[in-house]
């Protein structure tokens, strides 16, 4: 569970965004990331191994189906220009990472999820975008 704890501000995003190590992703705040849900397996399904079991539909091996950390990004304006496939039901969770060196399903980055460093509320990531980045 993921809890709005962090005010979005100019110099927090800079800041992150300028560190190494460093990614954004939305994440439900209702679920967790541990267990079998440190992988990526697409908004579609419900379990890796729903994904596994469809990924010969999907044009994928089982292998594919399933990423080896989260989908994320590097920076705040590269997570934003994903924000309409999101809604409040989410937060913008920074956090502390490792770089797969592998492409996400959407051509986005896949890290190894560390720790949380900041949770923002979705509302308040979008408005600050409208506000400072269209």
């Amino acid at each position: 569970m993921f809890t709005v704890d962090t005010k979005i501000t100019k110099e927090l995003i800079e800041k992150f965004d300028e560190e190494d190590g460093v990614f954004y992703r939305f994440q439900n705040k209702n679920y967790d990331i541990d267990g079998d849900y440190t992988g990526s397996f697409g908004m579609i399904f419900g379990s890796p191994e729903e994904a596994r079991e469809c990924a010969d539909e999907w044009g994928m091996t089982e292998e594919e189906a399933v990423l080896p950390g989260k989908s994320c990004m590097p920076t705040f304006e590269e997570i934003m220009r994903w924000c309409q496939e999101f809604d409040n039901d989410s937060v913008l969770l920074v956090f502390d990472g490792v770089d797969t060196y592998e492409s996400g399903h959407d051509d986005e980055y896949v890290a190894e999820y560390i720790a949380p460093r900041a949770v923002i509320d979705f509302d308040e990531a979008v408005k600050y975008w409208e506000e400072n980045y269209e």
